[in-house]
């Protein structure tokens, strides 16, 4: 692999770990905040059957906290992971209708990602939404071009 690829690459690990540690720690606001419990704190709700209390909150929780209200981290967290996911199918696959077809379910995913959090009322999960929706529309927008292009040159 060239330096070309693999510093980016690098890059996109480094960020998606720094970003990691950050909205993890953001989020663990939610062990104070008792109002925010019944709303955020959805995966301990699944886990214990609904009972939340302040010593079994999940860890995931803590960034449904951190999306719902401070989401640049999160959102450093998406691109870069979808960075590392796309790259490693850059690498993996021939370029043609494959590359062009897994780059377009990488965009679709994050089209429905961002279509589950249409809903929320917060104004970070409508930011995080938002992000969703430019980078997959991007992916598609770059599958669809990649794939006229394709067609143009045979």
């Amino acid at each position: 692999m060239s330096y070309k690829k693999t510093i980016p690459f690098g890059l996109a690990i480094m960020f998606f770990c720094i970003a990691t540690f950050a909205s993890w720690y953001e989020g663990s606001e939610l062990m104070d905040n008792l109002f925010e419990w019944k709303h955020t704190a959805v995966f301990t709700g699944w886990i214990h059957e609904g009972e939340v209390v302040r010593e079994n909150i999940s860890q995931l929780d803590y960034f449904v906290y951190s999306i719902k209200f401070k989401p640049i981290f999160p959102i450093i967290m998406m691109v870069s992971f979808t960075y590392m996911v796309f790259a490693i199918g850059q690498k993996l696959l021939q370029p043609g209708m494959k590359q062009n077809l897994y780059v377009s379910i990488l965009g679709v995913i994050l089209l429905v990602g961002a279509g589950l959090l249409s809903g929320s009322p917060t104004s970070g999960a409508k930011i995080f939404m938002m992000s969703q929706l430019l980078v997959g529309t991007l992916l598609i927008c770059l599958a669809v071009f990649h794939q006229f292009r394709k067609v143009q040159v045979d």
